[in-house]
């Protein structure tokens, strides 16, 4: 016997709160309905607290509430799933998840995608189609998955493997914003302190010193002739600036530049060996996700090409896709591509053995602790680099400063 708890409208039209036992949701129902009650929500379980009137007003306030109404995050997906995944293991029907999963939320975007979502699966549409047709927020590799888990009957499983995957990658994310967050704070605080320095006080410093009929020192002459040229360069060098940057946006918005700006990010220093451990461990737990989910090998290559982080790699994955449908073994078709070599031959030993799935599970793992490593180098070379150009530039000034401020105090 289960516990279920209930909200429904008695013969006078009252709301009734309370909880049943009965042996599934189907007799809870029907024990209701004896009871001539009208059921409004029934759910496994004990119903929480009624928070009174103070609970009722925020729960009418929420729709107004900012936060509800950003768009769909990442981790609002990863969450979404595991619910689901937890609501299949535990008996629920997926109408029934979905539904559940809509009164969960706080985002009113993905309470609507829900919504349709268990409409069109009474309508008869699979999961799968259901998300393809909704399109945002749902990736081709979620569909994909969840494609390959309503074939398999392991819907649950997949599921659960797709927050994985998220939060994985929300985790790397993380990660990179961490380590970058540190030393960019104290850069454009440093540009603030010396640019306030160099355009304010010196200047007012050199014109006092002119009025006493005193010379400025060579240093603070140096700072304020680079201030005058600043400022009248200034628009020329914002335009040239901005054009350069609108020029890189549209040649990386086109396949051709955005295949040669990644494939030359490729050979940058310590940025190209941590681009190339993100995209291989992406690549990694993609195949093993697909192929684990009963996908071939052909369709998990067709799903990592839009997976992929850098675009170089998503060519050679296609690429390889294009080998493997001419006949040739996964592991033959990367030997012409650029992919490491440690995958070729890990590659070469899942099919062999038979267990591609958990060897690239197993890559996936190394490569997601090489990016550990390479973040925590980029990290580790970045901080000291900024604090030697930043202390120079900054010691230099305020060395400007003292000895301008020493020859004004001079009689």
């Amino acid at each position: 016997m289960s516990v279920y708890g209930y909200i429904a409208l008695d013969g006078y039209g009252i709301e009734q709160r309370g909880a049943i036992e009965a042996h599934d949701e189907r007799a809870a129902r029907t024990l209701l309905r004896e009871q001539r009650l009208r059921i409004l929500h029934l759910q496994e379980g004990a119903l929480p607290e009624d928070d009174g009137l103070l609970g009722r007003v925020a729960e009418w306030l929420a729709p107004v509430r900012p936060r509800n109404w950003m768009p769909v995050r990442p981790a609002d997906l990863a969450l979404m799933f595991r619910q689901l995944g937890l609501m299949l293991r535990a008996g629920h029907t997926l109408v029934h998840a979905l539904d559940a999963c809509a009164r969960l939320t706080t985002k009113l975007g993905l309470r609507q995608v829900l919504h349709r979502l268990a409409e069109e699966l009474r309508g008869g549409r699979s999961l799968s189609a259901a998300m393809k047709a909704e399109g945002k927020p749902f990736t081709t590799l979620m569909v994909s998955l969840i494609d390959s888990g309503e074939v398999s009957g392991e819907l649950d499983t997949v599921l659960t493997r797709i927050a994985d995957d998220i939060e994985r990658r929300i985790d790397v994310k993380r990660q990179l914003i961490a380590a970058l967050t540190y030393p960019s704070i104290i850069f454009l605080a440093s540009i603030g302190v010396v640019t306030y320095l160099v355009m304010v006080v010196i200047p007012r410093f050199a014109a006092f010193l002119e009025g006493r009929g005193k010379d400025i020192p060579a240093s603070a002459r140096l700072l304020l002739d680079f201030s005058a040229w600043f400022a009248a360069w200034s628009p020329l060098l914002a335009a040239g600036l901005g054009a350069a940057l609108t020029g890189f946006a549209l040649a990386y918005a086109t396949p051709a530049g955005r295949h040669a700006i990644d494939r030359a990010a490729l050979f940058v220093p310590v940025l190209g060996a941590t681009l190339t451990a993100a995209s291989m461990a992406q690549l990694s737990w993609t195949l093993a996700l697909l192929i684990r989910s009963g996908s071939t090998v052909l369709e998990s290559l067709r799903v990592a090409t839009r997976i992929v982080p850098n675009s170089a790699y998503a060519a050679a994955l296609e690429q390889a896709a294009d080998g493997v449908l001419g006949g040739r073994s996964l592991s033959h078709a990367l030997k012409a591509t650029p992919v490491p070599p440690l995958i070729r031959h890990m590659v070469e030993v899942g099919e062999s053995s038979g267990e591609l799935d958990h060897v690239m599970e197993e890559v996936g793992v190394y490569y997601r602790k090489e990016l550990d490593t390479k973040v925590k180098l980029m990290a580790a070379l970045i901080e000291p680099l900024l604090i030697v150009f930043v202390g120079t530039v900054v010691g230099f000034v305020y060395f400007v400063f003292f000895q301008t401020l020493m020859t004004a105090s001079a009689r």
